[in-house]
C-alpha cells in the first residue's frame, strides 16, 4: 500500500526514474497526476496501485532548489505530510526543490550492510547495458512489430519519422502495407518518447481491424471510443472529457457526424498525433473533413492514408494536401501550375534511368533545371553518358528540388519486384438445369448481396461445391487451403457440410469468435501438421496473413472489386514464395457465375491487380446489377456481350491512362533500395542477437518464471507460474504463455507473444530491474593465494534528464560506466575485466556479518567512492564531448541541408528550419547538463580463502 499521496509533495517513478522527481499537482477519481517538468510530461496513476516511490531526503543529504542552488540537509519537518528542508541557510518545501535530482542509494544500503548476492550485481550491469543498447539503436520502433522486414515500408517509415513534423500522405497501392507503414511510424515516436496521444480516424467497418493489427502486430492497446463508452465514463464522472481520460484512441469518423459535442470534447483533449483511414473521402464542405481539417490545426503530426490519391479529382486531392500544409497548398490554380512541372520532372526522371540514351532535348531540360548549381555538370555529364551510379546521384538532387514528395508517398506494383504471380483455376460445375440448385444458389446471392431482408437458411449438403471441394482436398493432401465466403453462417455451414463428405484438418475463423479463438485457429492453420483448410467468413479477407497457403477457393464472390481483391490480398503478398492458385467454383445461368465471367472477361480482376477496377464498378455497376437480375431468367445475351466488351474497351483505356499518368519521380522518392536494406540489415541483426534472451532468462528466473524450452532453434519457449516473487510481473499472463525471439516464428505463430528490444514486456522487465534496488548494493570475495586487500567496483550512469521531444537518447542515451579501484586510487578496470570477475567471484556465505567485522564502511568505502566517482567524471566529460560533437555532425548538417534545399524547394518551410535549429540548440543545452549518477557498487575482499 503507498503512503497517502497529497498536492505538493514529491514522487518518483519507479518505472521511469530518469524523468526525475515528480510533483503532483492534481488527485481526481482515484487517481494521481504528476508532473514530470524534466521530462516534460504529466503522467497519470491509479493511487491503488501506481509504480511509484515517495522521494523523503534525509539529513546529510545534498540537495538542490528550483534556482539550482545546492544545500545540505540538517533539519526535516513534516506539515500536513508536505516535508520542509533546511540547511546552510535554506528553508524550502519539497515542492521548491529541483526536478533534475536523481534518487538512489546504493551507498546508504552498503553503510547500513544491506547488500544482495553478488549475481545480482551481474544481473543489473547487463540490464544497464541492454537499455543503453536499446535507447541508443537507429532502429528503435521498428524492431517490435510482428511483421515481415519489406523495405519499401521501412523507408517509407524511417523517412517520415525522422522529421521534426511528421505530416505525410501514404498513397501506397492496395497490398503494399500503408497500414503497417502508418503503425511503424506511430510505433516509433511512441516507443521513443516523442509523442504520447494519438487519435485515429477510420471508417466503422475497420475500427475492428485497425484494433486487432494495433494490438496483435504492434503490442498497442488502443481505447475505441464509441456513444456507449463515452456516455458509461460520463455517467460514473459527469465533469470528465472521456477524450482526456486515454491516450491512443481509436475511433470513427461517423461517430463525430451523429455526436457533435463529441468534436468538441476531442479537440480540448489534444493530441500528438493524428492518423486518418480511407483519407480519399474527404472532401471539402462536408462534416468529416471540417472535422480533420479542425483536428490537424492544432496536432503537430498527421498522416493521411489512402490508396486512391486522386480518385476524386485533383481538386479533392488538392484539398487533402491542404490538410497537411495549409500554408503551402493555399491556391489551387498555383498547384495546377506546379503539377506540370512535377509531370516534366518525372518524365525526365523516367528518360535519366532508362535504357537508352538521353535526347538532345531532355539534356537541355536537365542542364536548365541545375542551371544554378555549377558543381553538378560533371555528374550530369557522367549520367547522360550512362554511369548508372551517377544516374542515381543526379536523381537524388531531382527528387530533393522537385515533386510533391515532401508531403507525399506512393509505391506501386509495377514498381515492385516481389510479387507473386496468379493464376486461374475457373471451375464450372454442373447444375445450371437443376432448378431447385439454381433457386438455392440464387437466395444464397440476394442474401450475399443484402437484397433478402431475413436470414437465409444454407443447405449445401448436396451441392456440387462441396464436392469439388472434398476431391481436390484428397488430391492434394499436402497443400494449404483457404476458403473465404461472405458471411459467418455461410463458413459454418460449409465447414458442416464437408464433414460430412471427408475427414480433414478443418477450422474456421469469423467474426463470432473471441480475438484469441481466431488467433489459434489461424495459428493451427499455419503450423505444418495444423488444419489443412480454413474457412473463413470475409473478416478474413481484411489485415490476415496467410501466404503459407497458395490455394485459394471461391464458392461466391463479392460484388465490390475492391471486396474481391482484399481476398486474393491474403496471400498475394510481398513475401509470397509460390504461385498464387485461385480456384473460382460457379455453376452456369447463376448470378456468381455471370459476375465471375465480368470479372475474368471485362476486368481481368483475377491473375493481376488492377489500380482502377473500382473506377471500372462505378462506371457500370448500373448495367452490371441489371444482368446480375436476370441471371435465372434468360438475359439478353447480345446486352450481356456489349457489357462485357465494353468494360473492356474501358479498362484496357483506364489502364494505359493511369500507366501514363505515373510519377515514376514520386516513386523514386517513395522507396530508396540501398537506404532500405541497410535498416533491413540493422533490425535483422538486432533480432539475432542472443543477448537479450539470456537477460530475459535470468530476470524471469530471478522473479519466479519458469521458462522451458519448445524451440531451441526458432529461441522459442513457454513461461508458466513458478514461485513468484511479486504479484504481477509486466506482461506476464499467469495462465502461462509461449513467447519467442525469432521473427519468423512469431509471424508463422500469430498466437506466441514476439520479444524484442521493443516489447512492452522487455522494457517492463529492464524498469522493474532498474528501478529498485536490486543489485545495486553487493559483496564478493576474489580468491587469491598472493595477495589480499580490497577493490570497489562502482557502476555510475551518465544521465541527461531532458524532454523526451528531443530525443536526446540519440546523441547520448543513460550511460553505464565501470570503475574498478583499489585503495590510493590507480584504476583496475582494465586488469579485472567484468567477464573475468563474472567468472572468478563469489558471494560470502555470511556477507552481512563479513561486512560488519570489518572497518569498511567508515574508512575505506568513502575514499574509495570518492576516488571512483573522480574517475568516472574523467569518463564522462569525454563522452559529453562525443556526445556533442556527433549532435553537431548529425543536426548541423540536416540544418545545413535544409537550408541549401530551400533555395530550390520551396516545399521546405521556414517554420521547418526554424525547429530544426531549436532543436538543436535545446539538445545541446541540455547535453551539457548531464551528470553521473551511482548506479551501484560491489565490495570486493581479495584474499586466500581457502581455508573458509
Amino acid at each position: 500500500m503507498l503512503q497517502p499521496i497529497k498536492t505538493g509533495q514529491r514522487w518518483i517513478s519507479e518505472m521511469e526514474p530518469e524523468l526525475g522527481l515528480g510533483l503532483v499537482v492534481k488527485l481526481e477519481h482515484r487517481r494521481a497526476y504528476i508532473e514530470f517538468e524534466a521530462g516534460e510530461c504529466v503522467r497519470i496513476y491509479a493511487i491503488e496501485t501506481a509504480p511509484i516511490k515517495r522521494v523523503e531526503f534525509t539529513v546529510g543529504d545534498t540537495l538542490k532548489t528550483r534556482d539550482d542552488e545546492e544545500f545540505t540537509v540538517e533539519k526535516v519537518d513534516d506539515q500536513d505530510g508536505l516535508l520542509i528542508y533546511s540547511g546552510n541557510g535554506f528553508e524550502i518545501i519539497e515542492s521548491d526543490l529541483s526536478p533534475h535530482i536523481s534518487f538512489t542509494t546504493p551507498e546508504n544500503r552498503m553503510s547500513a550492510g544491506h547488500v544482495d548476492p553478488n549475481g545480482l550485481f551481474n544481473l543489473r550491469w547487463e540490464a544497464l547495458q541492454t537499455r543503453y543498447n536499446i535507447l541508443k539503436s537507429p532502429v528503435r520502433g521498428f524492431v517490435g512489430g510482428r511483421i515481415d522486414l519489406i523495405p519499401h515500408q521501412l523507408y517509407i517509415a524511417h523517412e517520415i519519422s525522422e522529421r521534426k513534423i511528421p505530416r505525410a500522405l501514404l498513397a501506397d497501392e492496395v497490398g503494399l502495407g500503408k497500414t503497417i507503414e502508418a503503425c511503424l511510424i506511430m510505433h516509433r515516436l511512441l516507443v521513443s518518447g516523442r509523442i504520447n496521444r494519438v487519435l485515429i480516424l477510420v471508417p466503422e467497418v475497420l475500427i475492428y481491424q485497425w484494433f486487432v493489427e494495433l494490438l496483435r502486430r504492434f503490442n498497442l492497446m488502443f481505447r475505441i471510443i464509441d456513444e456507449d463508452f463515452m456516455m458509461d465514463l460520463e455517467e460514473e464522472h459527469p465533469d470528465a472529457n472521456p477524450f482526456e481520460n486515454e491516450a491512443l484512441v481509436l475511433c470513427s469518423s461517423d461517430f463525430f457526424e451523429y455526436e457533435p459535442d463529441r468534436f468538441e470534447q476531442a479537440m480540448q483533449a489534444g493530441w500528438d498525433l493524428l492518423i486518418v483511414d480511407e483519407a480519399h473521402h474527404l472532401k471539402e464542405g462536408t462534416h468529416e473533413y471540417e472535422l480533420v481539417q479542425g483536428l490537424s490545426l492544432q496536432t503537430p503530426g498527421l498522416l493521411l492514408l489512402t490508396a486512391t490519391p486522386e480518385q476524386l479529382g485533383l481538386h479533392g486531392h488538392f484539398e487533402r494536401l491542404r490538410l497537411l500544409d495549409p500554408a503551402r497548398y493555399s491556391d489551387y490554380d498555383a498547384f495546377l501550375k506546379e503539377s506540370e512541372t512535377y509531370h516534366k520532372v518525372a518524365e525526365l526522371g523516367h528518360v535519366i534511368l532508362g535504357d537508352k540514351k538521353v535526347p538532345e532535348k531532355s539534356i537541355k531540360d536537365i542542364e536548365m533545371i541545375f542551371s544554378d548549381d555549377s558543381s553538378l555538370i560533371q555528374l550530369i555529364q557522367d549520367a547522360i553518358s550512362g554511369d548508372d551510379k551517377s544516374k542515381k546521384r543526379l536523381m537524388g538532387h531531382m527528387l530533393d528540388r522537385h515533386g510533391i514528395g515532401r508531403v507525399m508517398f506512393r509505391n506501386t506494383r509495377s514498381a515492385m519486384p516481389d510479387f507473386p504471380k496468379r493464376e486461374i483455376h475457373p471451375v464450372e460445375l454442373k447444375g445450371e438445369n437443376d432448378p431447385v440448385l439454381l433457386a438455392r444458389i440464387d437466395n444464397e446471392f440476394s442474401g450475399d448481396t443484402g437484397r433478402m431482408k431475413f436470414k437465409i437458411s444454407y443447405d449445401f449438403q448436396d451441392d456440387p461445391r462441396i464436392d469439388w471441394l472434398a476431391e481436390f482436398l484428397k488430391k492434394n493432401p499436402d497443400e494449404k487451403v483457404l476458403l473465404i465466403c461472405r458471411t459467418r453462417r455461410k463458413a459454418q455451414a460449409i465447414h458442416d457440410a464437408l464433414k460430412k463428405k471427408i475427414e480433414i484438418k478443418s477450422t474456421l475463423f469469423h467474426e463470432n469468435m473471441s480475438i484469441v479463438q481466431r488467433d489459434r485457429n489461424a495459428a493451427w492453420f499455419s503450423e505444418p501438421d495444423g488444419a489443412r483448410l480454413l474457412i473463413s467468413s470475409e473478416i478474413g479477407s481484411e489485415g490476415r496473413n496467410f501466404q503459407f497457403s497458395h490455394h485459394l477457393v471461391f464458392v461466391d464472390l463479392p460484388v465490390n472489386p475492391e471486396l474481391l481483391e482484399q481476398r486474393i490480398g491474403r496471400l498475394d503478398r510481398i513475401g509470397q514464395t509460390s504461385t498464387i492458385h485461385i480456384h473460382v467454383l460457379f455453376i452456369p445461368n447463376t448470378a456468381y457465375g455471370m459476375l465471375f465471367d465480368w470479372y475474368r472477361n471485362g476486368i481481368n480482376a483475377f491473375e493481376k491487380h488492377v489500380p482502377g477496377a473500382r473506377q471500372v464498378y462505378e462506371e457500370f455497376k448500373e448495367p452490371l446489377w441489371e444482368m446480375l437480375g436476370q441471371a435465372n431468367s434468360s438475359p439478353n445475351q447480345k446486352k450481356y456481350e456489349k457489357l462485357i466488351k465494353d468494360t473492356r474497351d474501358f479498362s484496357e483505356k483506364l489502364e494505359q491512362k493511369l500507366e501514363e499518368g505515373r510519377d515514376r519521380l514520386l516513386e523514386l522518392h517513395s522507396f530508396r533500395p540501398e537506404a532500405a536494406a541497410a535498416l533491413v540489415d540493422l533490425i535483422e541483426s538486432e533480432g539475432k542477437n542472443t543477448r537479450l534472451d539470456q537477460l530475459m532468462h535470468l530476470i524471469w528466473e530471478f522473479y519466479g518464471i519458469n521458462s522451458d524450452d519448445i524451440d531451441i532453434e526458432k529461441r522459442t519457449f513457454r513461461l508458466t507460474p513458478g514461485d513468484l516473487k511479486i504479484d504481477a510481473f509486466p506482461g506476464f499472463n499467469p495462465k502461462g504463455m509461449i513467447v519467442s525471439f525469432d521473427r519468423e516464428k512469431a509471424i508463422e505463430r500469430e498466437d506466441i507473444i514476439f520479444l524484442s528490444n521493443d516489447h512492452p514486456m522487455v522494457h517492463g522487465a529492464l524498469d522493474l530491474v532498474l528501478g529498485s534496488e536490486l543489485g545495486n548494493s553487493t559483496l564478493a570475495i576474489l580468491q587469491n593465494n598472493h595477495e589480499s586487500g580490497i577493490l570497489l567496483e562502482t557502476i555510475y550512469v551518465l544521465e541527461c534528464l531532458a524532454p523526451l521531444r528531443l530525443q536526446v537518447d540519440r546523441f547520448l542515451a543513460p550511460t553505464p560506466l565501470r570503475v574498478l579501484v583499489e585503495p590510493g586510487g590507480k584504476e583496475k578496470s582494465e586488469e579485472f575485466s567484468e567477464i573475468q570477475l563474472k567468472k572468478r567471484l563469489k558471494t560470502p556465505v555470511q556477507a552481512g556479518q563479513l561486512l560488519d567485522s570489518m572497518p569498511i564502511k567508515t574508512e575505506l568505502l568513502p575514499d574509495l567512492l570518492k576516488q571512483s566517482k573522480l574517475i568516472a567524471q574523467e569518463k564522462a566529460s569525454q563522452i559529453i564531448k562525443s556526445a556533442l560533437e556527433q549532435t553537431e555532425q548529425s543536426l548541423g548538417d540536416e540544418i545545413k541541408r535544409l537550408k541549401a534545399l530551400k533555395q530550390v524547394n520551396d516545399h521546405v518551410s521556414d517554420e521547418e528550419i526554424k525547429l530544426a535549429e531549436q532543436e538543436k540548440q535545446e539538445i545541446v543545452a541540455n547535453i551539457k547538463t548531464a551528470r553521473i549518477r551511482l548506479d551501484a557498487l560491489r565490495l570486493i575482499i581479495v584474499g586466500d580463502f581457502s581455508n573458509d
